[in-house]
């Protein structure tokens, strides 16, 4: 072969290398997505009654898949060609993460400034108000087992009733959570991708409103925040996601603030 056209071959072949590596060598941060649906929604359910009656926050239930421990595969993967390779990592060795306290205070935190800042008219009763309310009411045993049982069981009727009763509002928010991490296995797609693991981050939230005069859900829908990361991408934060989320599963609520703030304006 000439030494022209190898050279040109040779050329070209950097080219695409750089053009196709280079945006993963540069820490490029893909934009947080966010999706959402609406499952149920009551005839009777509107944004008039809310305002009406007030809406009263619990906390964020986090579900256990977010803080199970996990472990790290074992076996060695090439971070990228010519690269030392990764060690092995320890057999049973567990990843460090946040606490489901933690992901709670977060989430109810994000949930409570979005929903303020979406629908300011709204009469809310913060996460905080609700547990100290219930706890000046002897409830606090009741809601630890409402708490750990609703994902599996629902809720009491009576008890609910009791709820509504002790924070002075009809209509009750409740919702559950699950932060997840996952992680792909190596592989070479059409340019070796450095060996490295894709990591998908996720912020899963499902809420529901409940009438607790009637003992029924007139609500609910559920917003997922996600971001997958692959080599040299910089890790979000969880708050990031979070916040997608969040605002994923209100947008489908909002529209009737958003209705009824409109009105206000036009009457003023």
């Amino acid at each position: 072969m000439r030494l022209d056209i190898f050279l040109r071959k040779s050329y070209v072949l950097l080219l695409l290398l750089i053009f196709i590596i280079l945006p993963m060598q540069t820490g490029c941060c893909p934009v947080i997505k966010g999706w959402s649906q609406e499952s149920f929604r009551s005839s009777e359910f509107s944004a008039d009654s809310l305002d009406q009656e007030g809406l009263a926050l619990l906390p964020v239930i986090i579900l256990k898949a977010t803080y199970k421990k996990t472990e790290e595969p074992a076996g060695q993967i090439p971070p990228a060609p010519y690269a030392q390779p990764i060690p092995p990592a320890d057999k049973g060795k567990e990843k460090k993460v946040i606490i489901h306290n933690a992901y709670r205070i977060i989430l109810s935190e994000i949930l409570l400034s979005k929903i303020q800042s979406m629908w300011p008219s709204l009469r809310l009763v913060t996460p905080s108000d609700a547990l100290k309310r219930l706890n000046d009411e002897g409830l606090t045993g009741a809601y630890c087992k409402f708490d750990s049982d609703f994902p599996k069981v629902g809720f009491d009727d009576d008890l609910l009733k009791s709820f509504g009763k002790t924070l002075n509002c009809r209509y009750l928010f409740i919702s559950q959570a699950v932060v997840t991490e996952s992680k792909s296995e190596a592989s070479i797609i059409f340019v070796w991708t450095f060996g490295s693991k894709s990591v998908l981050w996720s912020v899963n939230i499902s809420g529901q409103i409940w009438d607790t005069i009637e003992g029924r859900q007139v609500w609910e829908g559920f917003g997922i925040g996600y971001k997958r990361l692959f080599s040299y991408e910089k890790t979000p934060l969880v708050e990031e996601i979070a916040s997608k989320a969040v605002e994923s599963l209100l947008k489908n609520i909002v529209p009737l603030a958003a209705a009824k703030n409109d009105e206000i304006t036009i009457f003023r």
